[in-house]
């Protein structure tokens, strides 16, 4: 009798927590959560229909990244994650001048931006959920530098502070990419690690308004020319972490009917 009470026992704990988990996972995809990102970018400019200067072969860069971001679930596997972050884009290139010196040419460029992803998530586990992510995003320029030097028979190096007549103000563009989530029970709260991997372009031109109507001299004149359009590009590299804005629950919560206990003479809600 005493070993079918310890079964009975075992299955009844074994329904409760199994009942806790699946009523988790179903509260998960109705909870905001809010967190930080950081990364790395890897940027580079198209030069759209300028051969010209397509054919300047662009040095592989990485460049730190971070943000803040918001999860808000609008079902069960589709969330919106608006977000602002911060970067730099630009470019860093060699070629050789016409008179044979040797160029180095970098711009970097401080950008911050407002974007609204919409992640398409596969909630195979909880801690493995695989998603798509895309949508758009805008950005306005914070400042930044851009540096040459050029080697013999005539050395030359300056740099020169970005404005309004090296680059436009407001960047504007599109990205799409996958990741994984996870999520990993924390007594009463939950965290939520992303890690993707994104591609993003440009869609707005880059050159300057000064730089089209030639008040604006470049310091490399004979690569550079505001032909076409100058299109940022970037690949990104990021982790996140965030936290739900509202408790979860125990196991043990399921024992109780009402999970609302008073506290100081007043009703105080536990869970969701």
């Amino acid at each position: 009798m005493k070993k079918y009470l310890i079964i009975i026992g075992l299955l009844l704990g074994l329904h409760l927590v199994s009942e806790a988990q699946m009523q988790r996972s179903m509260t998960e995809s109705k909870v905001v959560a809010i967190g930080l990102k950081g990364g790395v970018n890897m940027p580079r400019m198209l030069y759209f229909n300028n051969p010209a200067v397509n054919q300047l072969k662009q040095d592989l860069t990485f460049v730190p990244m971070g943000g803040v971001f918001m999860d808000i679930p609008l079902g069960n596997a589709l969330t919106l994650s608006p977000e602002f972050a911060y970067l730099k884009r630009g470019t860093q290139l060699s070629f050789e001048h016409h008179t044979g010196m040797t160029v180095n040419y970098s711009m970097s460029v401080h950008f911050v931006d407002f974007r609204l992803p919409f992640e398409l998530r596969w909630p195979i586990k909880p801690y493995f959920q695989p998603y798509l992510l895309a949508g758009a995003e805008v950005g306005m320029r914070l400042g930044g530098q851009i540096h040459m030097d050029r080697t013999e028979p005539a050395h030359f190096d300056q740099t020169i502070d970005v404005g309004n007549a090296n680059m436009n103000m407001i960047h504007a563009g599109a990205f799409a990419g996958l990741g994984i989530r996870s999520r990993i029970g924390l007594g009463s709260r939950d965290m939520v690690l992303k890690l993707s991997a994104s591609v993003h372009q440009g869609l707005l031109d880059s050159y300057s308004a000064t730089e089209r109507d030639g008040t604006a001299t470049a310091l490399n004149v004979n690569a550079y020319q505001p032909k076409g359009s100058r299109l940022p590009q970037g690949l990104e590299v990021c982790l996140g972490i965030a936290f739900p804005l509202e408790r979860q629950d125990d196991a043990c919560a399921t024992f109780s009917k009402d999970r609302r206990w008073f506290k100081h003479g007043r009703r105080t809600s536990f869970g969701f």
